[in-house]
């Protein structure tokens, strides 16, 4: 590891931000070392989070690395945040999973002066400063709500996630029960939590659809689970008879949608996941701006506008 000319706690950064950015100066950007922690960067959607982040990176004249875990492995995501905080990098943006696991941690850098933002998935209770990302519990709700403009007002719904654990897939959950629940004549029969190995993931889906023949709706929490359920649905034959709403805009799902497999997919803007924290950082780290948190919002590609994002797929830019 290189040494550096410049190191500045986290209390020094809040207190200049306190006193506006004239009160500070911060380092060379050459100097810049902010980590990106990922929960599962074996997936496509993280490649759309991790260009973001990179091209933060590149814009600033920083260095930005992209780590985690291929499969969510939350005693490895600890591993790589408590590598970044043995580096001393000048900035940590995390993707929390588990709360319990890398709350402390998350804590632990904050601690050692290494500020500390969290993206995609939220970390409530612990000391980070910011979060980027989709309201989760508002994404669920607005699932719930497209499922039901397709599906009526009335049937028994699925909902499938590779984890019902994991603090993203709780709040998902719990906007769309809520959602779901202004229905009575809606009933939600169980939620299947898959895990993250693919075939395995596929089975649970698929036996779960052969489990409920008058099965009208199923959820889809994330990227994952997502594609899988629009392939059990054309393998069981039932993707005419029971409506799908899902969430990101991997390839899979856009050609989901556009068959008529999936009824609409959710995007929470991964790339900007990946780049507004790095950004953030920078200006903290640099100027001493106060961080805010960002509300990266949901869209919805249906079949109203589906054409426009496979073109954009097409032409290489990441939509996730």
């Amino acid at each position: 590891m290189r040494s550096k000319s410049f190191r500045v706690g986290i209390g020094s950064v809040l207190f200049a931000a306190a006193m506006g950015s004239a009160a500070f100066a911060g380092p060379d950007p050459k100097d810049i070392d902010i980590t990106v922690v990922y929960h599962d960067t074996g997936i496509e959607f993280a490649q759309v989070i991790k260009a973001g982040a990179l091209a933060a990176g590149k814009e600033l004249g920083i260095n930005v690395e992209f780590v985690g875990p291929i499969g969510i492995k939350v005693d490895e995501e600890v591993a790589f945040i408590e590598n970044a905080i043995t580096k001393k990098v000048e900035g940590l943006a995390i993707s929390n999973v588990n709360g319990e696991a890398l709350n402390p941690v998350i804590d632990k850098a904050m601690a050692a002066n290494i500020p500390v933002v969290t993206f995609n998935s939220e970390a409530p209770g612990s000391k980070r400063l910011a979060f980027f990302g989709q309201d989760l519990v508002s994404s669920g709700k607005a699932a719930a709500e497209s499922l039901v403009k397709t599906m009526g007002t009335d049937g028994s719904v699925l909902i499938i996630t590779g984890e019902a654990a994991a603090s993203w897939s709780q709040d998902r959950e719990n906007g769309a029960r809520t959602e779901l629940a202004k229905y009575p004549g809606i009933s939600v029969v169980n939620t299947i939590s898959t895990g993250w190995e693919e075939q395995a993931q596929y089975a649970a889906i698929e036996n779960a659809i052969r489990a409920n023949p008058d099965l009208k709706g199923i959820i889809s929490l994330d990227a994952a689970t997502t594609p899988a359920t629009g392939r059990a649905l054309q393998r069981v034959e039932r993707a005419t008879k029971i409506h799908h709403v899902g969430f990101d805009l991997i390839p899979e799902t856009l050609d989901n949608v556009k068959a008529g497999v999936t009824d609409a997919a959710l995007s929470q803007n991964p790339y900007m996941q990946g780049y507004l924290p790095v950004k953030a950082l920078f200006d903290l780290i640099t100027t001493g701006k106060a961080i805010e948190s960002v509300d990266t919002g949901i869209l919805q590609v249906d079949q109203s506008n589906i054409d426009e994002y496979l073109e954009k797929l097409k032409k290489g830019e990441p939509i996730g």
